[in-house]
């Protein structure tokens, strides 16, 4: 696991313990909005950060396979399932609910990021086109409720009495969506289309050995050497010719 591995983990932890501290659950009972918001901060800033930072040692050591049809299931019964009047009124009178009903929402929001955040597992994972589908049709679900709220002229939560509450509540949850969707392309074709891949931590970059340079032949060696000086032609004296 890298640095920035380490620190998108320890910052998405931080605040996912944040998010269930009791006062942080108080102010959220309070409005709508603020319940949606809490739930939105965990949807699109915090399981990404920890999805992204755990990305390395779930790859190598779990290698967990997620289809993209179970991620965009475990999203939209999480998304519908946090929204409906019974699960509202029942966690805004239990805090103790209240956590571990977000505690279910953030499993279903991993399950949701992580074909998307994990690490290439060989040939399984999804291509950036393929990636950039996967948002655009797991963001149409969550913009039934988002705009059943924002345009609603009836008050479909006991805890909260006022509709424009509601509604701010509702337009939370549509532009949430869309900007998920609008962040993530931006984020996946910007990295399709750099001319080169991001670089790796130091902690993820492994010390490579240098491959040993092939041995010369041994024709090539000969060439350092002195060659050997040729011996000179032995010479006979020519024989004297009798004089005339």
């Amino acid at each position: 696991m890298g640095h920035r591995h380490r620190a998108a983990f320890a910052l998405g932890l931080t605040l996912a313990v944040l998010n269930l501290l009791p006062p942080v659950i108080a102010v959220a009972d309070q409005r709508m909005l603020f319940h949606i918001a809490q739930e939105m901060l965990l949807l699109a800033l915090v399981v990404p950060l920890i999805a992204y930072g755990a990305g390395p040692a779930l790859g190598r050591h779990l290698a967990i396979p997620i289809q993209p049809l179970a991620g965009i299931l475990a999203l939209n019964i999480s998304l519908f399932s946090a929204q409906l009047p019974a699960v509202v009124n029942a966690v805004s009178r239990d805090r103790l609910l209240h956590a571990a009903v977000q505690v279910l929402f953030m499993v279903g929001a991993f399950i949701f990021w992580w074909p998307i955040l994990r690490p290439g597992l060989g040939q399984a994972g999804l291509t950036p086109i393929a990636k950039v589908g996967y948002l655009i049709v797991a963001s149409v679900p969550p913009t039934i409720p988002g705009l059943a709220l924002a345009f609603s002229r009836h008050l479909f939560y006991a805890p909260y009495r006022s509709i424009d509450d509601q509604q701010l509540a509702g337009l939370l949850l549509f532009a949430t969506a869309k900007l998920a969707l609008v962040t993530g392309t931006f984020i996946i074709l910007w990295r399709l289309l750099a001319p080169e891949a991001e670089p790796p931590d130091d902690d993820d970059r492994r010390t490579a050995i240098a491959d040993a340079p092939p041995p010369a032949p041994a024709w090539y060696a000969s060439l350092d050497s002195t060659l050997p000086s040729e011996p000179a032609p032995a010479r006979h004296p020519e024989p004297l010719s009798a004089e005339r």
